[in-house]
């Protein structure tokens, strides 16, 4: 059996994890990248700016596509009440990495998929509490001197040699990596697009 979609699949994201994951589970799409602002809004949640970063992603690829479901996401790495984006360089992703050192955090993901042509739309937040172990100034060194931290939200891969520091997950391992299969899938299934043949 494979998984079959009744329209054409979208992903609105440049990320090789979210493509990774889609095709993990055998589904087709295509890749249509979007940049809008991701800038926080005043006095916006964790959950209420990933859920809003993946609707405006996913309509923007909407508009030129009407025909096609679009998949967008957003997913932010959260310590303390703040937002850990991207570190642009070494000195920041051992900031960053000093923040999650021994100390727990939280994954969220948002999600929207939308068919501008029938107006079906799903969207969602999941969130995944992740626990590290404490970093040495050895392993810190190793890690930010590798590629790895630099094009990932908090700094670090859980499904690279960031591994290495996750003492545990609670919730979606998925979500942790950009994209909660378990919940796309659904979301698809609800929206009776997705079917098993």
């Amino acid at each position: 059996m494979v998984l079959s979609l009744s329209y054409p699949l979208i992903l609105a994201s440049a990320s090789p994890r979210r493509k990774e994951l889609l095709n993990a589970v055998g589904l087709t799409f295509k890749i249509r990248p979007t940049d809008v602002d991701e800038t926080g809004l005043p006095d916006e949640s964790p959950r209420a700016h990933v859920r809003r970063l993946s609707g405006e992603k996913a309509a923007v690829i909407a508009s030129r596509y009407p025909k096609a479901l679009v998949l967008g996401a957003d997913t932010i790495v959260v310590i303390d009440g703040q937002i850990l984006g991207k570190p642009r360089n070494q000195k920041q992703a051992r900031v960053m990495l000093r923040q999650l050192s021994n100390r727990k955090h939280t994954v969220f993901t948002g999600f929207t998929i939308v068919c501008k042509q029938t107006g079906a739309a799903k969207t969602g937040v999941v969130q995944s509490a992740v626990h590290f172990k404490e970093i040495s100034p050895e392993e810190m060194d190793w890690y930010v001197n590798s590629r790895e931290p630099y094009d990932k939200a908090g700094g670090y891969a859980a499904q690279g040699m960031g591994a290495s520091f996750i003492r545990s997950i609670r919730g979606s391992y998925t979500n942790v990596i950009g994209l909660p299969l378990c919940e796309i899938v659904e979301a698809l299934r609800s929206m009776n697009t997705l079917h098993f043949r």
